[in-house]
C-alpha cells in the first residue's frame, strides 16, 4: 500500500531578539530595563518608586503572550479600537454620510472602484484601489472533488498549484493572490428539482430507489459552493509602469490572462465580470442577495453593493441585519499534513462560511534577503543560548532545522510564499452567534492542528478581505 504524500515545512518568520523575543519585544525590554539605572544616575533612589513599577509592567506586557501575540500589542490594538469606537469610526451609515463619502464602501474597501474592461468580446470586472493603484482581477472556479480521486491525481494537482505559485514570483506586477471558498447551507430543494426533471421513467427499480434515497438525504447534507481566485496586480511594478487607469487595467488583464490553473484541481469557469463581482460583494454583506435576479444586481452602483448600515464590534460585525464572526490563523500545524487537511473547515455546517487562503509570493531578491535575515536571527538566538548556558528546547531545534532546510531549498531556486487563512461565518439571528462560534472553532480544531483566533477589533476588515476587493493583509 502506497503511503499518502504529506506536506509541511512551514514556519513562522522570526527576527533577531533575546531568546524567543522578536526585535520589537527585545527593544522594548532593553529600553525599559535601562530606565531604572538612568533614573538613579540622573536623580536619586526615590525615582525607583515611580519607574520600577512602570518598567516591570511594560516588560510583562511585552513578553507575555495572549492569542499568539505580545500582550502589549493586544492592549494597544484594543485601545485603538476603543478610541475609534468612542469617535464613532466603527459605525457606518451609508444614507447619512456626506458626499463623496456616501459613495464609498465601508472600512478598508472605501478607496475601491469597480472598472469594466474588455478582453476581445469578453467583459471583465476589475477592482481598482485608488489609494494604492492596485488592480484586482478574479477568476470564477469550479473545484473538482478529490476524495474519490487517485492519489497520483491529487499529488499532481498539489504540485501544479505549487508551480503556479512559484511562477508568480517571476511576474513582477503580481503583488498578492487569494483563493476563497464560500459554503452556504442548502435545503436540498434545488437537488430535488434537478433530479425530478431528469429522471427516466424506464430506469431500473434499483436505480430509482437509490436515487430517491440520495435525494432524501440531500437536505441534511447539501450546500451551495462558490469559489474564486483573486489576483492583486501592481501596475507600477511592470516593465513599463502605467500612467493612467486604462493602462493599469491593460496590464492587469495581461497578467490575469497568463495564469494557468488548469491542472491545480479546479476548473476555471470564466473571468469574473463586473456583475459577478457585484454579486459576490453584495452577497458578502447581504447574503440573501447572493441569488438575486441578474437585472437587480446589474442595476446596483458600486457603493450600493455594500451595507446600508454596519457596526464593527470587537468580535462581531453587524451589517444590514446579519452578524458575521471572522477568524484569523494563529498557528499552522506543527506536523506534516495530508492534502485534505482543510476538509472539515470546508465542509457544510449549519451556518454560512467563507474560507480565504491569502498568498504573497516573494520575488527572488526578497526571498534571498528574508532567508539571510532568518538565518542570522537563528544564529543570534543560538549564540544567546550558548552565552547564557540555556538548554535548547526541542521546538527551537526543530525550528532551526526548518530554517536551514528553507535556506537550502531557496538556494536551489525554490520560491518562498507567505500565507495565511481567514474564516468568516454569518448568521441572521444574534442568538445563533454562540453556536456559529462553536461550529467554526470545532472545525478549526479538526483541521490538522491549526489554531485560529477571532479578528479582535478588525471584524469588518476580515470580512472584506474574503471578498474580491484586493484587500490582502500580507501586503
Amino acid at each position: 500500500m502506497t503511503e499518502p504524500t504529506l506536506y509541511g515545512g512551514w514556519r513562522r518568520s522570526h527576527t533577531m531578539g533575546i531568546g524567543a523575543l522578536n526585535t520589537p519585544q527585545t527593544f522594548i525590554v532593553v529600553s525599559a530595563a535601562l530606565v531604572n539605572p538612568l533614573g538613579v544616575a540622573l536623580g536619586n533612589l526615590a525615582t525607583l518608586l515611580l519607574t520600577l513599577p512602570i518598567t516591570l509592567t511594560v516588560i510583562v506586557l511585552a513578553v507575555w503572550q495572549r492569542h499568539g501575540m505580545p500582550l502589549l500589542s493586544y492592549v494597544i490594538g484594543m485601545a485603538r479600537w476603543r478610541l475609534a469606537h468612542t469617535r464613532g469610526e466603527t459605525s457606518y451609515r451609508g444614507h447619512f454620510l456626506p458626499v463623496p463619502e456616501a459613495l464609498d464602501l465601508p472600512g478598508l474597501a472605501a478607496p475601491t472602484m469597480l472598472v469594466r474592461a474588455q478582453i476581445g468580446a469578453r467583459s471583465v470586472g476589475l477592482v481598482w484601489n485608488q489609494r494604492t493603484g492596485h488592480m484586482t482581477g478574479t477568476l470564477l472556479l469550479q473545484p473538482a472533488g478529490a476524495l474519490l480521486a487517485a492519489g497520483s491525481v491529487v499529488d499532481t494537482a498539489v504540485t501544479s498549484w505549487g508551480k503556479t505559485l512559484e511562477a508568480m514570483a517571476d511576474e513582477d506586477p503580481i503583488a498578492a493572490a487569494s483563493v476563497t471558498l464560500q459554503i452556504t447551507p442548502s435545503s436540498g430543494h434545488a437537488v430535488t428539482q434537478h433530479v425530478q426533471g431528469r429522471r427516466d421513467a424506464n430506469a431500473p427499480e434499483l436505480a430509482k430507489a437509490t436515487t430517491d434515497e440520495l435525494v432524501a438525504r440531500a437536505p441534511r447534507a447539501s450546500a451551495q459552493l462558490a469559489a474564486w481566485f483573486s489576483l492583486v496586480i501592481d501596475p507600477n511594478r511592470a516593465g513599463e509602469p502605467a500612467t493612467n487607469p486604462a493602462e493599469s487595467a491593460a496590464i492587469a488583464l495581461g497578467v490575469l490572462d497568463g495564469i494557468d490553473l488548469g491542472a491545480s484541481g479546479a476548473d476555471v469557469l470564466r473571468f469574473a465580470t463586473d456583475s459577478d463581482i457585484k454579486r459576490i460583494v453584495r452577497g458578502g454583506y447581504v447574503p440573501a442577495d447572493m441569488d438575486a435576479p441578474a437585472d437587480e444586481i446589474d442595476g446596483l452602483l458600486w457603493h450600493e453593493v455594500g451595507p446600508t448600515y454596519a457596526e464593527d464590534g470587537k468580535e462581531v460585525y453587524e451589517h444590514d441585519g446579519y452578524y458575521s464572526l471572522s477568524y484569523v490563523l494563529r498557528a499552522a500545524p506543527r506536523h506534516d499534513v495530508a492534502y485534505d487537511v482543510l476538509l472539515r473547515l470546508l465542509s457544510a455546517g449549519k451556518f454560512a462560511r467563507r474560507v480565504t487562503l491569502a498568498y504573497r509570493v516573494l520575488s527572488t531578491g526578497e526571498s534571498g534577503a528574508l532567508v539571510e535575515r532568518e538565518l542570522n536571527a537563528s544564529d543570534a538566538r543560538e549564540e544567546t543560548r550558548r552565552r547564557t548556558r540555556r538548554t535548547t528546547t526541542r521546538r527551537e531545534r526543530v525550528d532551526a532545522k526548518r530554517a536551514d532546510k528553507t535556506a537550502e531549498e531557496e538556494a536551489l531556486g525554490a520560491a518562498m510564499t507567505q500565507w495565511s487563512i481567514y474564516v468568516t461565518t454569518t448568521v441572521t439571528d444574534p442568538a445563533d452567534i454562540p453556536a456559529a462560534r462553536r461550529e467554526v472553532e470545532k472545525a478549526a480544531k479538526l483541521a490538522g492542528g491549526m489554531r485560529f483566533r477571532p479578528a479582535y477589533g478588525a471584524q469588518s476588515a476580515a470580512l472584506a478581505l474574503g471578498l474580491p476587493l484586493g484587500i490582502n493583509p500580507l501586503l
